[in-house]
């Protein structure tokens, strides 16, 4: 999500997030959850603060606080979370065309608790989304559920961030599918026959990953900021005996 300042109402910045030209589509967005994480810059010891988020409608004099859209209370970390999966699917729901405008206040932040609203993307508001599974293209001669029995294939394995523990640091995404391959290549497709042809031959035929694609991992860095990385060759996505 691309989150910009907007402008202000009664004194205090608005905050917009619009979809990215990659995330765009005529679909729409089925937004299974939607967590706003804010930086906020502790200036006393254990505060005591709440922060709340509300939508935002309308333009110019027109512009008007909506509903609530998520509350939280502050916690000792530098990026608070909050759970705005309602107002996420209401903006989903209306195509996500216009920005999903937000207004961020706080109860007992008053020279205590500064929140970072503006200045570096890294330091920015961030809309995570997490999007309703839907049924995926894919070539189903690669899968092993539709391959030939014992042949090779590419194994689905999806790797959870949250369930290694990392969850803290990852923000986005929460897991992803390695993949990985396994089977035997023809005409060997029994131990002993591919045994004999390996010694015959002193090699053999190995069901290997003869495509990859990269993850692009979003998380925090040593300096607390958000970090992108596309990481190349992190997924599995076709299988064969080279």
């Amino acid at each position: 999500m691309i989150s910009v300042a907007g402008e202000t109402l009664n004194g205090q910045r608005l905050i917009e997030f619009r979809l990215g030209h990659e995330a765009e589509s005529e679909q729409g967005l089925a937004v299974e959850r939607a967590e706003l994480l804010v930086r906020a810059e502790v200036r006393s010891r254990r505060p005591r603060f709440t922060l709340w988020a509300f939508t935002v409608a309308g333009n110019g004099s027109e512009t008007r606080v909506g509903p609530l859209a998520g509350a939280a209370r502050g916690a000792g970390r530098a990026w608070q979370r909050l759970d705005v999966t309602r107002a996420a699917r209401q903006w989903a729901a209306r195509g996500a065309r216009a920005p999903l405008r937000l207004l961020l206040d706080c109860s007992g932040c008053a020279g205590r608790v500064r929140l970072r609203l503006g200045g570096a993307a890294a330091a920015r508001p961030l809309l995570r989304l997490t999007l309703a599974a839907r049924a995926a293209r894919r070539r189903r001669a690669l899968d092993c559920d539709a391959a030939a029995r014992g042949g090779c294939c590419r194994q689905t394995y999806y790797v959870s961030f949250r369930a290694l523990g990392w969850d803290d640091w990852i923000v986005a995404p929460e897991g992803y599918y390695a993949n990985y391959c396994r089977g035997a290549c023809a005409p060997f497709l029994n131990y002993h026959a591919q045994v004999v042809e390996a010694a015959r031959l002193e090699r053999a035929a190995c069901c290997a990953p003869v495509r990859f694609s990269a993850l692009s991992l979003i998380y925090f860095g040593a300096d607390s900021n958000i970090i992108k990385r596309d990481l190349p060759e992190m997924v599995v996505e076709e299988c064969d005996c080279p």
